[in-house]
């Protein structure tokens, strides 16, 4: 062998780079040499990276998408290398190992998992916590069990972090961190009380970090998260005002943007008019090239909340300019959301026929998903719908067999009273074939939105507004 293909890393060092079987001084000497921006070792380690199916989506590394889709391999590691930054490189280097690690606990029992991460070392790694923290915020939606199971094992990585690798102060971010993003799968998964004390420990692991108003905000946030799902809107308001300083101190528009959108949301269900403004400040602070998902969210629900605050040519006009946008993203869920909103327009703009027809299509959907929630509100939409047309006996039929749907669902007694009081205003208002106000509607919708976990006094769905 030549002396200069002495020099050259081989494939199969290569190989256990990507694997995480190298040493940590095996590793640094890798990367240290590719800092040298060997242009024969950096082709290599692109096609080895690519064998190994290492690839890059806007939602993180996904070994599992390199199959179907090749061209995705992830260029940011190896860019970073060709830059010089050794901080960088390493740090990309470990997030890389930490793929490796999470797909080898992956092939583990579940029950065994947070013991082998206790008990072995190479998986004290800061690579696997950032891995374990992105896959449970990305599980928590769709699978909340294996969010908060996932959420918990960034807990136990974080507490196993080497102290003489990263600063005591920095370890103790990185536990308030996980902390508060199990609080948020606990909350995801229903468990308030487990996510109240995971935030309540976040906070506590907060006092030895480093002072980084950030993840200051991040806990905020979070808990905010929990009050407005618990119904305390003013007081998950109150906590994102915190936040939005905070983010104003540091000059960051698009967190500015995020917390607004997440105040919206929050009042949106009560007071639609108060949101309003707050939507409009956040698209005018956010960066769309950047966030082009949250401009959606935040367009989305200013179209919603300028319709039922009685705009509703304003959301029309919103809605057909935003169309583009919605297009953009055409995963199920964003193409739900449009039509919820298309039927709350129709409805407004009396197209009765077309709201039903929107309504039942989303109701369908959102039941197949097990969007409990959701299907409330929509079922509540379509009711009315039903009434409106003077479609008595499919509206009094919804509402009775929506009641112990409900109940399976364990909604609390009050909420289940609320359900009765509409129910009976529906029928009352049938036997005498006249028409129930659209406010009687609302309020219930709005009982929900606050009081979806925790019981309030029940609305008067029996008024004629």
């Amino acid at each position: 062998m030549r002396k200069d293909e002495e020099r050259h890393v081989s494939e199969a060092t290569l190989r256990r780079f990507f694997r995480a079987e190298l040493s940590r001084r095996d590793t640094a000497d890798l990367v240290r040499h590719l800092l040298t921006q060997c242009p024969r070792c950096l082709d290599t380690a692109i096609a080895v990276g690519a064998q190994e199916g290492f690839v890059f989506t806007p939602d993180g590394f996904q070994p599992e998408r390199f199959a179907t889709d090749p061209d995705l391999y992830n260029a940011t590691f190896l860019n970073l290398l060709r830059s010089g930054e050794a901080t960088q490189a390493r740090l990309a280097a470990e997030k890389l190992r930490g793929i490796g690690l999470f797909a080898l606990l992956e092939e583990k029992k579940r029950e065994k998992r947070l013991d082998l991460i206790r008990k072995d070392r190479r998986f004290h790694s800061w690579g696997l916590f950032t891995r374990l923290m992105e896959k449970s915020q990305e599980y928590s939606r769709n699978d909340p069990a294996g969010g908060v199971h996932l959420a918990e094992m960034a807990v136990a990585v974080a507490e196993t972090l080497d102290p003489e690798e990263h600063k005591p102060s920095l370890i103790a971010d990185f536990h308030a961190a996980a902390l508060a993003n199990l609080g948020n799968a606990r909350r995801l998964a229903a468990d308030f009380e487990g996510a109240r004390t995971s935030i309540q420990e976040a906070w506590e692991a907060l006092k030895p970090g480093t002072g980084d108003p950030l993840e200051e905000a991040n806990v905020v946030s979070l808990e905010a998260s929990l009050l407005r799902d618990l119904g305390d809107v003013e007081g998950a308001i109150a906590l994102l005002d915190r936040a939005f300083e905070i983010y104003q101190e540091l000059d960051d528009t698009n967190q500015q943007a995020r917390t607004l959108i997440q105040q919206a949301n929050a009042l949106g269900g009560v007071d639609p008019a108060q949101a309003i403004p707050l939507l409009q400040e956040a698209l005018a602070l956010l960066d769309s090239a950047e966030h082009p998902r949250l401009e959606l969210s935040a367009r989305h629900n200013l179209v919603l909340y300028l319709n039922d605050a009685g705009q509703t040519q304003e959301a029309l006009a919103l809605l057909e300019i935003s169309r583009p946008l919605y297009q953009n993203f055409g995963d199920a869920w964003t193409q739900l959301r449009l039509h919820f909103v298309e039927g709350r327009i129709a409805r407004a703009l009396g197209h009765l026929a077309e709201a039903e027809a929107t309504f039942r299509f989303v109701w369908y959907d959102l039941e197949a998903r097990g969007m409990h929630y959701e299907l409330t509100l929509v079922s509540i939409d379509l009711a009315e719908v039903y009434v409106a047309q003077r479609k008595f006996e499919p509206a009094t039929r919804l509402m009775d067999d929506f009641y112990p749907v409900l109940k399976s669902w364990g909604m609390h007694a009050e909420g289940l009273a609320v359900w009765l009081l509409l129910r009976d205003a529906v029928a009352k208002h049938a036997e005498e074939k006249k028409i129930l106000e659209a406010a009687a509607f609302r309020q219930t919708a709005q009982y929900y939105h606050r009081a979806w976990r925790i019981p309030l006094e029940a609305p008067d769905a029996t008024a004629d507004a």
